[in-house]
């Protein structure tokens, strides 16, 4: 369905490697194999602190001529997901990431800019992801068919609606405006330079995901989309199982070098956690039948190369806990297992709780990639500058 601007959306349809490793065998010998490490790889410090998770860091290079590298996150004082005491944390590097200053300026998401047809303007989607109300109210959003929880503060939150903001001066000031969208009972965003992928001056989408029912486990992927610069959006399913025998969430898109738009999901531990790709050849309009990739682990980010070839960063769970990268050479429709490597192997902690990288490509060819870590007993938020080892 579509809707005016207070709006709404729809439903389902290794040789050179080698070498630069000084490997005598292959990359990954087998699937569950550990991959190889990145030969001279810099991990950096952004941000870590006892007595404070620091996570889910967003993360995107800004177009000026440092250029600058921005990101922010929470630290909460909880691990809790569902924390609503976080201190935001804002830094920018001007050096590629080799060192980091904090700084109070909040500056907008570079893919939500319209471009030269309307300089200054932003255009923002999202879902609203957790609110907080008094306890007491709990009943009131049950009544309503929407899944609620306990927050660590004491309160409920609950995760429905979605919304645009926009701005018309460069990101000084923004109006927000709700998008009407189907009964569901949970939706829930993603770190937006992950979700939200502007096609040109007038197509827009983002990813969401969630529950129809309340209290059943089983996600289902969702995809916003625009065709007139966030004013009307249609709603629409990305992967969806109607037998309920596996959980599509999280998902990262992105538009390869010959036009289609992929999407990579998450999928839930207890159903398998290898992830899934479905791809448009319409701009978004239609997709095609949800496929399984040999990528296991979760969140995934995908970033086109300048070479045109598709990367995947994504958080690896099981020992060794750490982030994983992937190669695909043909936009987005395989992924080989001779072509995973690992960026790091040396985290710890909870092992279902680290990750959710996200990567650029500086004008040199250098790779950055943010996410969060959990060592020593303190999880933080750090960088990894690394060659592309495809080359």
């Amino acid at each position: 369905m579509r809707a005016p601007l207070s709006s709404a959306r729809r439903f389902f349809p290794a040789g050179p490697l080698r070498a630069l490793l000084g490997l005598a065998g292959p990359l990954v010998a087998a699937a569950g194999s550990v991959p190889a490490v990145v030969p001279g790889a810099e991990h950096i410090v952004v941000y870590r602190q006892a007595g404070q998770y620091s996570a889910f860091p967003v993360f995107y290079q800004l177009p000026d001529a440092a250029p600058t590298l921005y990101v922010h996150f929470g630290a909460g004082v909880t691990s809790s997901h569902l924390e609503p005491r976080r201190e935001t944390m804002r830094f920018t590097s001007t050096d590629g990431g080799r060192t980091w200053q904090r700084t109070t300026r909040e500056v907008p998401n570079p893919a939500w800019a319209t471009g030269s047809t309307r300089p200054g303007r932003y255009v923002n989607p999202g879902a609203h992801a957790w609110r907080y109300v008094e306890a007491a109210r709990r009943g009131e959003f049950e009544a309503r068919g929407i899944e609620v929880r306990n927050s660590p503060d004491g309160r409920v939150t609950y995760a429905y609606g979605c919304y645009v903001r926009t701005s018309e001066d460069g990101g000084a000031t923004w109006q927000h405006t709700e998008i009407p969208v189907p009964p569901k009972a949970l939706i829930m965003g993603f770190l937006d330079p992950a979700t939200d992928l502007r096609l040109d001056a007038r197509t827009l989408l983002c990813a969401v995901y969630g529950r129809p029912t309340a209290n059943v486990r089983f996600y289902e992927a969702w995809l916003l989309r625009s065709e007139d610069d966030g004013a009307t959006w249609d709603f629409l399913t990305l992967a969806a199982d109607p037998e309920k025998k596996r959980s599509f969430g999280e998902t990262a898109l992105v538009e390869a070098a010959n036009g289609d738009v992929i999407a990579m999901m998450r999928t839930e531990p207890a159903l398998g956690t290898k992830m899934w790709t479905t791809r448009s050849s319409d701009r978004g309009r239609t997709w095609s039948r949800a496929e399984e990739t040999p990528l296991h682990g979760h969140p995934p980010h995908l970033l086109r190369l300048r070479d045109g070839t598709l990367l995947c960063t994504y958080g690896f769970r099981d020992p060794p806990i750490g982030i994983r990268a992937a190669l695909s050479r043909d936009h987005g429709r395989t992924w080989r297992e001779q072509d995973i490597v690992s960026l790091r192997a040396d985290g710890g902690g909870r092992p279902g709780d680290n990750g959710y990288p996200l990567t650029t490509e500086l004008p040199d060819g250098t790779l950055v990639t943010a996410y969060y870590l959990t060592r020593e007993g303190i999880t933080g938020v750090e960088v990894t500058r690394w060659r592309n080892p495809w080359k």
